[in-house]
């Protein structure tokens, strides 16, 4: 008879691997609070595990992972510019987008997984850096996936190169079609990624393997993706970054604005800045950005110092006038479009530099998806679907999608913890 695996999980990357680790993993001890505290005056900063109870373990061989690509892991090397930023300790509802009811249920499993202590105790140091970001303590991003792969050699079995064609369900049992052969399980994970990407093997169409059991997919958008908008305005300033905070709208409905790094470019503007509004942009009709330079100093400040300029340095004329306090090209392209040059009119154009979006680059270059399947018809605790039992999808399939900065990965690490830790709950059970 054809091996039955107790579960495949179709896609190996970073909810893929998380949920196959936790399924064969035991449960670990919890430290005191004397450990804890010992560990937190050396300075490393880390705490223990948060502990995951007396759940019985997967034994080595009854999961498989059916990867697209030819290895496992291949888009986690690339989170965080390679450097690995798995997770975030600044974690809360506003991080987050889609289905809002299922957010506020998702972020609470996200703060009682407690990451942090997950891959200290699953052997992996990390350390907090700027805006709470969480890296290794090697800021490497292949420290996770050899971590993953290290873990689950022997224990897990895989299928690379390999694509999840469809899946049905015949006498309780799932059948997974391949192709050329077939994977059977008695429960499937689907953790395959939305349609950010396709050069990491999310190309979108593992949707479909979902919406066969009847769930509903959202409109689908780029999102953490470069922006294209009209180029009069920002000729000359390509290769050219400046800090501002950068406001997105639609028509006349504002709709998230975001501090951090602009640079322009040949079609537009990216930068961490841009990366966090960019999926509220692509789903716009009317998609419109203000760039506001300078975002620590306050218009009425910014016209006194130029004010002050203007009285101290006559000789300085027209755009040389901004020439210093930004870019000088910067400053070309601000006083361009200006009809009458007053310290109240350059202070007014460096905090409202607009310009008319004209799309995105894509899918191809976005890092995220925004939108997927509606979250409506799965259980919000363990991520398993109400239309068909025994399903599970996790990570950003999903209609859930986070800002840059460790909320992406989170959400797909926390997510795949509690689908893997409800099916060895009912494993276990059914074994009593």
């Amino acid at each position: 008879m054809k091996k039955i695996y107790k579960v495949a999980i179709i896609g190996g990357g970073a909810a893929g691997l998380m949920c196959a680790t936790e399924l064969l993993r035991e449960s670990s001890s919890v430290l005191n609070n004397s450990d804890k505290e010992s560990q937190q005056k050396s300075g490393n900063g880390f705490i223990g595990d948060a502990g995951i109870g007396d759940i019985k373990a997967l034994s080595n061989g009854d999961v498989i992972i059916i990867e697209k690509n030819d290895r496992v892991g291949k888009k986690l090397l690339s989170t965080g510019n390679g450097q690995g930023n798995i997770t975030n300790s600044h974690i809360s509802e506003e991080n987050y987008y889609g289905d809002k009811d299922f957010v506020k249920k998702a972020v609470s499993v996200i703060k009682e997984t407690d990451l942090t202590s997950y891959f200290y105790n699953l052997g992996l140091p990390l350390k907090e850096c700027e805006e709470g970001k969480i890296y290794p303590l090697s800021k490497r991003a292949n420290a996770v996936t050899d971590l993953f792969r290290a873990f689950l050699s022997g224990k897990a079995e895989y299928v690379t190169g390999t694509t999840a064609k469809d899946i049905r369900s015949e006498n309780g049992i799932f059948v997974i079609d391949c192709g050329d052969f077939k994977v059977c399980a008695e429960k499937v994970v689907i953790a395959a990624g939305g349609a950010a990407g396709k050069q990491y093997g999310t190309d979108g169409s593992a949707y479909a393997l979902l919406e066969k059991f009847g769930h509903k997919k959202t409109k689908i958008f780029p999102a953490l993706v470069q922006v294209k908008t009209e180029r009069d305005k920002i000729k000359g300033l390509k290769g050219i970054k400046e800090e501002a905070e950068v406001f997105a709208y639609d028509k006349d409905k504002f709709l998230k604005s975001q501090k951090g790094d602009v640079l322009f470019t040949e079609y537009g503007i990216s930068g961490t800045a841009v990366f966090q509004v960019s999926g509220h942009l692509g789903a716009a009709a009317s998609p419109w950005v203000k760039i506001s330079f300078l975002p620590d100093i306050n218009k009425e400040k910014l016209k006194n110092i130029i004010s002050d300029r203007m009285k101290f340095a006559p000789f300085m004329k027209g755009e040389d006038l901004l020439n210093g306090i930004v870019n000088k090209k910067v400053g070309v392209a601000i006083t361009g479009g200006l009809s009458k040059i007053t310290a109240e009119s350059l202070a007014d154009a460096l905090k409202n530099f607009t310009l008319k979006v004209t799309g995105t680059l894509g899918f191809d270059y976005a890092q995220v998806t925004k939108g997927g399947i509606n979250t409506d018809a799965f259980n919000s605790d363990t991520f398993e679907s109400n239309l068909k039992k025994g399903l599970y999808a996790v990570g950003e399939i999903l209609n859930i999608d986070g800002d840059c900065g460790g909320y992406n990965l989170t959400f797909a690490f926390a997510s795949a913890i509690s689908a893997a830790r409800d099916i060895k709950m009912k494993f276990s059970a059914f074994k009593k």
